[in-house]
């Protein structure tokens, strides 16, 4: 079962047993021991087919609470819902302000926020409205009774603010001002009741204008007199925290930033990922609570509790290119810079494993756990820890996120590496550009390479190849197809104005077929690329005839090939991207009309990437980039470098203690490690004396075998000598 259909059937029965688990008890949510970020309750008051909301705020007059519709498309829709204080009962309707319009001539008014305003005792509604092409945020005032109020309307201008996406709202008692949320640029903004932007600032986590921060949530709150946004990054579902944020920012870098206080709310009990409005409330002295709209229409009901020790926050967690696993966080204890007084704690999958000094801000987890796996800090000021601070999640091995960068255009179709410039080219058929990233998915200042079409498609570096008669030597070309019709043009590096065009032969009975992944074969001069309808690989000579086409057998998988395909000139084998957002290993060769998966098979599932991939046509572009893949999203235009294998030095296969000595010590010590908790081996491959690509009892076994057994086989290489893993792809490394 993959860890995505897990988490949603683990949320579907949180969701159905709250209720009856609370029944049962014989005591009602509020009585309930409660830690940040319980789920204490949910409503379906308002939870409907044909209902559908979008942000909700509290009445401080008496504590019940507004919740609005999210569009025009009917009635029940448009309108705003008056809900009781415990959010079960709907105490009745107001009419939207705003005019429903109309869908045929495409002018439906889409609500995006509501805020209750404190000195008027109104209501006010954020929309965005108008024909479509000359739509416009405005934001209208209503009464209790549905009375419309003109002196209180106001359109916000964002003639300065492109590509602005308004979501949320929610007045500030200290301004007199609204802040809304811009979900498309990730700020925050604070609107005066003229309409104008008076402070703007990034959202954390903000690193680039095309970096991308889930959520559409925001409240401010007046018992904090501050900020709270629904939050999560672009590995995550939806958001997966609420964050607490100043409302005076701070600047970095010559821009105004928010600035982070440390306070976050897990959201991981919400058994939902589409979460729209937030809103904060008291219950009680001190007893804050959060509000939450689920896309279902529930409203759901989490408690916040600010522990006496903030733990570490803007906790993150990625591989290494050897598979070790990097923490990093933010610290906020009484120290100078946050430090603590004691140590932190460090919890795997909820178990403490280590503790450090309190002034450390990142750590090396160099023994971790295959698999997925969740990290989170607790820290000491006086000598007891505090509770666990929100958690980071990575997969520990092949498919484990390493880094990621937006592309510089926002898309990308396919991807390939020029090894001699150490330089990524990413193709984007909606732009019709070609970008540039380093190796490490930094940003180079020659950020963009000329296409030679519309709609650039699949590319692939070209080292040398041979074309025309009499054959004629292109070196350190790029090959970039046309999404348009079958063309392949060849670009020099050093001048992309020169260079050839090809035109690859796809069998007859294909119309208009269109290339995705791309790549090449330089020791046969062949181009290999995968087809959109068809769903499978063709490999043309260098004139652009058919070689063969060919798709692993049914009867094995039977699930499409994606876009992207890559080729291994180690293995002489294809990698290729499937549509279950899984990358399978294919031998280049096979029976007609199939390229069959390797034996012993190996493929890695790109779930750690986040969900972009499961959308039809999402898993992209592949590359291999020595020990890495690399992997672009169309789904939201994202590169990640992601584990092949775990990478090290040299090692001899048996060497437990890399003493450059096989010997029973070895055995010993394999057999120390797995059963009485013995120290780790460095080499975790060196262990794998059978070199099976696990670590159990058959590897000291088969070492006492070939020790004391005549005619047993010795261990695999590298061995007798010291070497590379030959089997390199498994969860295993060596680490130096």
């Amino acid at each position: 079962m993959s860890n995505t259909n897990r988490r949603q059937i683990n949320r579907a029965g949180l969701l159905a047993c709250l209720p009856v688990i609370v029944t049962l008890l014989g005591m009602s949510p509020a009585d309930l021991q409660a830690t940040n970020g319980d789920l204490l309750g949910l409503s379906e008051a308002l939870s409907s087919a044909n209902r559908e909301l979008i942000d909700l705020t509290e009445d401080s007059r008496d504590g019940t609470f507004w919740a609005l519709g999210a569009n025009g498309s009917s009635a029940e829709n448009h309108l705003v819902y008056h809900l009781s204080r415990d959010f079960t009962t709907m105490l009745g309707t107001v009419e939207n302000p705003h005019p429903s319009g109309s869908i045929a001539e495409s002018n439906m008014s889409l609500n995006r926020g509501i805020a209750f305003h404190d000195p008027t005792g109104k209501i006010f509604v954020l929309s965005l409205t108008g024909m479509r092409g000359q739509q416009g945020y405005s934001v209208k005032a209503v009464d209790g009774d549905g009375n419309v109020d003109p002196g209180f309307s106001f359109s916000i201008d964002l003639s300065a603010e492109d590509g602005a996406s308004l979501y949320s709202l929610s007045y500030d008692i200290v301004s007199g001002q609204f802040w809304t949320l811009d979900i498309n640029r990730d700020l925050a903004l604070r609107i005066g009741l003229d309409g104008n932007i008076s402070r703007s600032f990034l959202l954390p986590g903000k690193v680039s204008e095309e970096s991308m921060i889930r959520g559409q949530g925001l409240s401010f709150d007046s018992e904090s007199l501050s900020l709270y946004v629904s939050y999560g990054n672009i590995l995550d579902e939806g958001p997966s925290k609420i964050i607490q944020m100043t409302t005076e920012g701070l600047v970095i870098d010559g821009q105004l930033a928010a600035n982070r206080t440390g306070i976050e709310i897990p959201l991981g009990q919400v058994p939902e990922a589409d979460l729209r409005g937030i809103t904060s409330y008291l219950v009680g002295p001190g007893q804050n609570r959060f509000a939450v709209i689920g896309g279902s229409g529930r409203i759901y009901q989490l408690e916040q509790v600010i522990p006496e020790i903030i733990p570490p926050n803007e906790l993150s967690c990625r591989l290494s290119v050897t598979g070790q696993v990097i923490l990093s966080w933010t610290n906020n204890g009484s120290g100078p810079d946050g430090a603590y007084e004691g140590s932190i704690q460090l919890l795997r999958n909820g178990v403490a494993f280590d503790a450090i000094p309190g002034s450390r801000t990142s750590y090396v987890d160099s023994t971790p756990v295959n698999g997925p796996s969740s990290y989170s800090l607790r820290a000491a000021e006086d000598g007891s820890f505090g509770e666990a601070g929100c958690a980071c999640s990575t997969v520990v091995g092949p498919g484990g996120v390493i880094n990621w960068a937006t592309s510089p255009t926002g898309g990308c179709y396919d991807l390939t590496l020029v090894p001699e410039n150490e330089k990524i080219y990413l193709t984007d058929n909606s732009t019709g550009t070609i970008s540039i990233l380093e190796e490490d998915l930094s940003e180079v200042e020659d950020d963009s390479f000329p296409s030679p079409w519309a709609n650039p498609g699949g590319i692939a570096f070209i080292p040398a190849i041979q074309l025309g008669f009499p054959p004629q030597l292109y070196e350190d070309f790029i090959a970039i197809a046309n999404t348009s019709d079958n063309r392949l043009r060849l670009a020099s590096l050093a001048n992309p104005e020169s260079g050839t065009t090809i035109s690859l032969r796809f069998p007859a009975a294909i119309d208009n077929p269109v290339i995705g992944g791309l790549t090449y074969i330089p020791a046969t001069q062949n181009f290999v690329a995968t087809e959109k309808s068809t769903r499978e690989i063709y490999i043309f000579r260098n004139n652009g005839s058919l070689v063969r086409s060919c798709s692993p057998p049914s009867l094995f998988i039977d699930v499409d090939i994606a876009s992207g395909v890559t080729y291994d000139p180690i293995r002489d084998t294809f990698l290729t991207g499937f549509q279950d957002g899984v990358v399978r290993e294919l031998y280049t060769t096979g029976p007609p009309g199939t390229c069959p998966l390797t034996a012993p098979s190996f493929e890695i599932s790109m779930e750690a990437v986040g969900t972009a991939y499961a959308q039809a046509d999402h898993l992209g572009g592949i590359q291999i980039s020595e020990n890495t893949l690399l992997l672009c999203l169309p789904g939201n235009g994202t590169v990640f470098r992601t584990l092949l294998f775990p990478f090290g030095p040299d090692f001899t296969r048996g060497d437990f203690d890399r003493d450059s000595d096989v010997n029973v010590t070895d055995a010993v010590s394999i057999a120390h490690y797995l059963f009485l908790q013995g120290p780790a081996p460095v080499c975790m491959d060196s262990a794998d004396s059978n070199d099976d690509g696990l670590l159990d009892i058959s590897d000291p076994v088969y070492l006492l075998f070939y020790l004391f057994i005549g005619n047993s086989p010795p261990p695999p290489a590298p061995f007798p000598e010291a070497g590379i893993d030959p089997t390199f792809r498994d969860n295993l490394g060596c680490q130096e």
